[in-house]
């Protein structure tokens, strides 16, 4: 998008932080309109999910300015990302979020704020998505933090499974390269889903990749529990293109419409039931 090397653009952030930021910021502005990402949406018959954050924008948060961009088309499911560092801030936000913003979900990222997801003081806010009857999406997987990564490991997000099995929990990025625990998390509670997004769907179909244990049992035991996912700006292609690429992943075709559509139906609201 910039025209520049990684090496280049590494060596800016560490020379000038907020001068490269800013570069960054305009450079994927540059390249995004929203007219044309609904028309595609629409083109491809499809609806996305699109996640804020608890970040200072503008007047508001970055919740606030997600939500104006969902409220221009019924293709676009906005979640509120909450920070977990603050857990008192975090709950009031996400029912900020919810409650006022109309928001349909909740987004974290552990590896981030540097924090147990699963720790006993967040438990109010998972009670919150509860009794708001919502899902949370959770990054889980592999990241480029400082700290270990198992704070994003699937085995944390069972401990919160097991204290609040009526929560509705998305594994973010599938939990790769955990993926064959993550496909026991699912087996072991009906409440926990997976998307596997950022992760392009040939590479995922070439052999070696890690995923062929969601392609055994994403055929079987949790067909109806796994979502596609596009995160298209880390693949610098549009989410018509990705789900174009999901014809090589190495599934039935019945296989593939559940996960490319019918699996998500409940997790998306009223949005969901009209795209049904």
């Amino acid at each position: 998008m910039t025209g520049h090397t990684p090496g280049q653009i590494v060596a800016s952030l560490t020379t000038d932080r907020e001068t490269a930021i800013d570069e960054l910021a305009e450079a994927m502005a540059a390249c995004f309109e929203i007219e044309e990402r609904v028309a595609e949406l629409e083109r491809h018959d499809i609806v996305q999910v699109i996640h804020g954050g608890q970040w200072r924008c503008g007047t508001g948060t970055t919740n606030d300015h997600v939500a104006e961009i969902a409220a221009l088309s019924d293709r676009l499911v906005p979640w509120a990302g909450v920070s977990l560092s603050e857990p008192e801030e975090a709950i009031a936000e996400a029912k900020r979020a919810l409650d006022e913003l109309a928001m349909a979900g909740l987004s974290v990222i552990p590896f981030l704020d540097g924090v147990d997801p699963s720790a006993p003081t967040l438990d109010p806010l998972w009670r919150a998505a509860v009794e708001r009857e919502v899902p949370v999406w959770i990054h889980s997987g592999q990241n480029f933090a400082a700290q270990s990564m198992g704070v994003s490991s699937p085995h944390v997000i069972d401990r919160i499974a097991v204290r609040h099995p009526e929560l509705r929990i998305v594994l973010g990025h599938g939990g790769w390269p955990w993926v064959l625990e993550a496909v026991a998390l699912l087996q072991r509670h009906p409440n926990v889903y997976l998307e596997f997004s950022s992760h392009h769907p040939q590479t995922m179909a070439a052999a070696g990749s890690g995923w062929e244990p969601l392609f055994f049992h994403g055929s079987r035991s949790v067909k109806r529990r796994v979502l596609f996912g596009s995160t298209s700006w880390t693949h610098a292609q549009g989410p018509g293109a990705l789900v174009q690429a999901a014809e090589d992943l190495p599934i039935a075709p019945e296989v593939r419409d559940a996960w490319l559509r019918h699996d998500a139906l409940p997790l998306l609201g009223e949005r969901g039931e009209a795209a049904a």
